[in-house]
């Protein structure tokens, strides 16, 4: 009876976890938060039952994917999705540190995403790292007519045909950047919907997130920044590789993404500290990622926090 149960209930989870990668194909744009998530069923089903158990999870529904997307939809689950999933599961098992098991969740996440780059570029010869004129041209057309039916004015229109081509043409170059981003991501993402399932089914349980307010990252990043810097400005040296300055420039964001969220953790700190609702403060770390002068401020307060210690001050 255990084991028809157990059964039943891996494959509840395989199949659980191919709807909500699947769904990024019916549904355009919120589907990709469903892709984001589709690891989770596969940290719940490695921690219920075992790694063996979720490793063959992970090949019967690249199987699904791969019947009803194609083989390259398979692959993409796989490695995108399918090894974070249970390096996930294994990392929880031997870990207690949540902070340790996401770190490593990363670090799985982005070997399946650059090993993914690789098979896909050798199966249909397009590379990840750039874009051709006609891939620019399509995503243009289709973002202006989408301004166009919004009732945007011309000069508005040629305005944001310049911005949009500007930051395409930056993606090539920001391309490890934004990876790194995206295995943080899902990795993050993958691991607190694990943790609330489960909590709510009651049988093991993941270590908790510390809590926003308590963020801190060492103070060695800031002389990262320094070196993210000077390897940007190696691009007015002569017979510099191209590719010193690329480094920098993707040392340099992945560097303010930190200060980003050690000063965002400081201003919600300073919010719990008042007594500010819930609500105020989501909407507040809302506005700091749209608004520059937030984002800004933000930033500087992150660098402060860093050397300063606001919060422990704040807590006095």
């Amino acid at each position: 009876m255990n084991r028809t149960r157990e059964m039943v209930e891996s494959s509840l989870l395989v199949a659980m976890a191919v709807v909500l990668f699947l769904a990024s194909y019916v549904l355009p744009v919120v589907g990709m938060a469903f892709a984001l998530i589709c690891p989770a069923p596969l940290v719940v089903l490695g921690l219920r039952h075992s790694l063996a158990r979720a490793v063959l999870g992970v090949f019967v529904a690249s199987f699904l994917v791969s019947a009803l997307t194609g083989v390259t939809g398979g692959i993409f689950f796989l490695l995108g999705f399918g090894m974070l999933g249970v390096g996930l599961g294994f990392f929880a098992r031997r870990f207690n540190s949540s902070v340790e098991i996401l770190l490593y969740g990363v670090l799985v996440s982005l070997a399946g995403k650059l090993l993914l780059m690789v098979l896909l570029a050798k199966i249909t010869g397009i590379n990840p790292l750039g874009l051709d004129s006609g891939e620019v041209n399509s995503v243009m057309d289709n973002v202006l007519s989408v301004y166009q039916r919004l009732g945007m004015s011309p000069e508005a229109l040629s305005t944001a045909e310049e911005q949009i081509r500007s930051t395409l043409s930056l993606l090539p170059y920001v391309f490890p950047a934004l990876l790194i981003m995206a295995s943080a991501l899902d990795s993050f993402l993958s691991y607190v919907v694990s943790r609330v399932v489960m909590k709510r089914i009651g049988k093991g349980m993941l270590p908790p997130v510390p809590a926003l307010s308590y963020w801190r990252f060492p103070k060695n990043i800031f002389w990262a920044l320094l070196v993210a810097i000077l390897l940007s400005l190696a691009s007015s040296i002569e017979n510099v590789p191209e590719i010193i300055p690329r480094i920098g420039m993707n040392l340099r964001i992945l560097v303010m993404i930190l200060f980003y969220l050690q000063g965002l953790a400081v201003a919600w700190a300073y919010m719990c500290h008042k007594g500010a609702p819930k609500v105020l403060r989501y909407i507040g770390a809302v506005l700091t990622l749209f608004l520059p002068l937030l984002t800004q401020l933000v930033l500087l307060l992150g660098i402060i926090d860093m050397w300063f210690d606001l919060r422990s001050r704040m807590r006095r």
